[in-house]
């Protein structure tokens, strides 16, 4: 198993998960051992989702405490590697849905060396780790 890099990015998707309970004990393991940062985009995904989608406004506290603890980055400050970012997802290997809405999150994976702890597939093929929860949570066991 390849090694953890010392920053971690976080996808919505985890965030969501977390402020639902689902991955809230995982985010403080990985907050003992690692660095996790994300966009501005990505935290706003995750208000939208759980405010519009889940109709869960009670978690948005959630999201905020989860914020907190995480470096949080302007996606404008990445604007020359998002484009990059969106050619390499349109051409990563198929089972990736070619979709380049999380380009912000890879130019912020390349920019920070760091891996990608998400949920999807998307990111395959563009040269970043990354990990799902439970590979995560073993590869931390292993450190």
């Amino acid at each position: 198993m390849r090694a953890l890099s010392p920053s971690l990015v976080v996808d919505a998707n985890i965030l969501v998960a977390a402020a639902r309970g689902r991955t809230s004990a995982a985010i403080a393991e990985v907050l003992r051992a690692r660095t996790l940062i994300t966009t501005q985009r990505a935290l706003e995904e995750t208000r939208r989702r759980i405010a519009l989608g889940l109709k869960r406004t009670d978690l948005l506290t959630v999201v905020d405490s989860l914020a907190q603890n995480m470096l949080v980055v302007p996606a404008a400050t990445l604007a020359p590697d998002i484009a990059d970012g969106e050619r390499a997802l349109k051409d990563s290997v198929a089972g990736g849905s070619g979709s380049i809405k999380d380009a912000h999150l890879l130019a912020l994976a390349w920019a920070a060396d760091a891996d990608i702890w998400t949920t999807d597939r998307d990111f395959a093929g563009t040269g970043v780790a990354t990990w799902s929860t439970p590979n995560l949570m073993r590869a931390l066991a292993r450190a």
